[in-house]
Parts: C-alpha cells; sequence; structure tokens
C-alpha cells in the first residue's frame, strides 16, 4: 500500500489513484416502497451512512429499476400497488437475479409473511414500525453476506 502522505515530488495522479484505490465503492440499495414517508426517511437515514439509494413507489418500477441498475441490495414492501413484494422477488429470482439480497419489511400482521420471506430467501424481515438500527444491521450483515459470497464464487 502507498503512503498517503504525499511528497511534492510525487505526481498528482499518483496519489488520486492511491486516494482512488482505499475507497470502496459505494453499495447500492433499492428502496422499494409505496409510501413516500417512509421511503424518503428510509433514504435519509441509508444515505446518511453512505449507501447510493435508488426508490420506486411500487413492484413493477421496482422490478424495471432492479433488473436496470444491479442494486447491491433491495428493500422491498411486501404489499403494494402494481407488484406485491414477494411476486417481484419471485420474478427477480426468475431472471437469474439470484444474487441481490432482498430484505422484506411490511405493515401486515398476516400469519406466514415470515416464512414466505424465507422461503424466497430473504436476507431480513421486518414489520412496520421497525427499529431502524435493527434494519441497519440487517442490511450492513446482508451486504458482507453478499461480499463474501461474491469472492468465494
Amino acid at each position: 500500500m502507498t503512503c498517503l502522505n504525499p511528497t511534492i515530488n510525487e505526481p498528482k495522479h499518483q496519489l488520486m489513484e492511491t486516494q482512488t484505490n482505499i475507497n470502496p465503492p459505494m453499495k447500492k440499495i433499492l428502496i422499494v416502497e409505496d409510501d413516500a414517508k417512509i421511503a424518503a426517511a428510509l433514504a435519509i437515514r441509508l444515505e446518511a451512512a453512505g449507501y447510493e439509494v435508488i426508490r420506486a413507489p411500487d413492484g413493477f418500477r421496482g422490478l424495471q429499476l432492479a433488473m436496470r441498475e444491479r442494486p447491491d441490495l433491495i428493500i422491498m414492501d411486501i404489499w403494494m400497488p402494481v407488484g406485491i413484494g414477494f411476486s417481484v422477488a419471485e420474478r427477480l429470482r426468475s431472471l437469474g437475479l439470484n444474487d441481490i439480497p432482498i430484505i422484506f419489511i411490511t405493515a401486515s400482521k398476516l400469519n406466514g409473511l415470515r416464512e414466505t420471506a424465507a422461503e424466497l430467501g430473504g436476507a431480513a424481515f421486518f414489520e412496520k414500525p421497525y427499529d431502524p438500527e435493527k434494519l441497519m444491521e440487517a442490511i450492513a450483515g446482508a451486504l458482507v453476506a453478499e461480499t463474501v459470497s461474491d469472492s468465494v464464487s
């Protein structure tokens, strides 16, 4: 590793290259949530933590963005207009996007949702209102697991 203490003789481009190498690229997170206030609050928290955030207001748009943007992680509401979260997750899997961890969130208290999320390979499941710190921990954990599986593949 090159020292970050530049000398007068060190070329400027060499210093910039060194700095670029020590800063990993931002992880991209797709929020698929129809409640604009929840999506905005979540986006603010994630951006403050250093993540790049893209948002979709429904399942159909979420599917489009996931295919185009290839996010590192998806936070998906289960009950939305134009595409139930579980259906969107199944479609993503059928398109070969198995490597993107999905964290499911819902306000519903219906039985079996947690189990269905697990069957679809969900990285985590949260009922609203959720503890934001626990969600952030789950996001970090899912991204670490994704990075480890990528390096093993």
